[in-house]
């Protein structure tokens, strides 16, 4: 049996690992539009930061020889031929497949591509994207940067830089950071609390309307509020889409069932894969770390064993590189609050019928395992969740959970 992977990121290569771990010996073939072993999207950032380059590559640089694996390398899939399972790349090569594994992940997506032509401007998704920014800090001497978009990727690109030593600005269109993360209230305390505590200038209500050049290198940008900002960087950060289109035809993402199938002979996970929510049942691409671990293994224990199937998906978000107050948030935010903060410490559970919709956790992780847990196990918490929040010694769910009585 031939199998080939399009793409060759953290599930391509946990679905390889796997397979060869439980001797698979087939032909294996992954492909990629990039020129790297396999890395890890969520180390990216501390290579920028300035950490060693060797430490993205999570399962080793020598991936492809230890799993006997032949790589094909700076070559895009374009169109993935079901019927004669066969995929087909940007410079003509056909790869014919016995089972296909499809995680193409997701792209950024850019309002004026054209920007790109512009030295200094890029995006913040691929390791590709690090290295080309990286080089031009060195070359160009920056010392300063803008990154417009404040959700994750572009939080995550303004800690990175700013840890590394540049001072930065970060333009965002919604009343606050991590728009998609937080509810308002709680997202307007994290903005507050991270302007503080780093020093990044927060731009609000605002976005990037123009970009300057001189000699075809970025000056400086204009923006919606008629402000003239000097730089020779700009990170764009504002959203991203998902690889599907040579496989559906559409950027709509990849649909699959319970064992990861997309078709005959086709799985799929990650960024691309359209799978319900393990909660509501909601349709979606639910694009985090843990989400296309478990998939990747649902994916490889069908295929090797023809079992299993797959839980669904959790909508969790943890912000933490490079901060030192983390920011947790998971499911929905509707129904009743109860809301606990102190100090530097911010803490929401949104109920319904006394079982947790969705919660945010700002400052600390001391207690989101466990709200984690009574979400995602639909315990009903009534009044003991005030409790939890709320303790001053930050372990009253621990008391709950031995019955050791309340807290004094």
């Amino acid at each position: 049996m031939k199998i080939v992977t399009v793409g060759t990121g953290m599930a391509a290569a946990e679905f390889v690992q796997r397979l060869r771990l439980a001797g698979f010996r087939g032909e294996i073939v992954m492909c990629s539009d990039e020129n790297f072993a396999p890395y890890s999207p969520c180390v990216i950032p501390f290579y920028l930061a300035g950490e060693p380059l060797d430490t993205v590559f999570w399962k080793g640089k020598d991936f492809y020889q230890h799993y006997r694996v032949t790589p094909r390398l700076s070559d895009p899939v374009v169109e993935v031929d079901a019927e004669k399972r066969i995929v087909r790349t940007v410079a003509g090569r056909a790869e014919a497949y016995d089972r296909l594994f499809y995680a193409a992940g997701a792209r950024s997506w850019y309002p004026c591509p054209e920007w790109l032509e512009t030295q200094g401007v890029f995006g913040f998704k691929t390791l590709t994207d690090m290295v080309a920014i990286d080089e031009y800090i060195k070359e160009h001497n920056i010392k300063k940067g803008v990154v417009f978009g404040g959700g994750f990727i572009g939080v995550d690109a303004a800690l990175a830089l700013r840890h590394r030593g540049l001072d930065m600005m970060l333009v965002h269109r919604n009343n606050r950071i991590l728009s998609q993360m937080t509810d308002k209230e709680g997202g307007q305390f994290a903005t507050r609390k991270l302007a503080r505590k780093t020093g990044i200038d927060i731009r609000l209500k605002c976005t990037v309307s123009e970009i300057v050049a001189d000699g075809g290198q970025l000056a400086a940008v204009k923006l919606s509020d008629n402000s003239m900002i000097e730089t020779r960087l700009l990170i764009v950060a504002i959203g991203i889409s998902p690889n599907s289109e040579p496989l559906c035809g559409h950027d709509k993402g990849v649909p699959v069932d319970r064992q990861m199938l997309a078709g005959a002979g086709i799985y799929t996970a990650g960024d691309v894969a359209v799978t319900p929510h393990a909660v509501t049942g909601e349709t979606g691409i639910y694009a985090t770390y843990p989400n296309a671990m478990q998939q990747t293994r649902t994916a490889a224990r069908h295929l090797l064993h023809g079992d299993g199937q797959y839980a669904g998906s959790v909508n969790t978000n943890v912000l933490k590189k490079h901060i030192d107050f983390p920011i947790v948030s998971a499911g929905s935010f509707t129904g009743e609050t109860v809301t606990w903060q102190q100090g530097d410490i911010w803490r929401r559970v949104y109920l319904e019928d006394d079982m947790i919709n969705g919660y945010i956790i700002i400052g600390d992780t001391r207690i989101s395992g466990y709200i984690y847990q009574l979400y995602l196990s639909r315990k009903k918490v009534d009044s003991t969740i005030k409790k939890v929040l709320s303790a001053p010694r930050h372990d009253a769910y621990y008391r709950h959970m031995l019955g050791c009585g309340q807290e004094p």
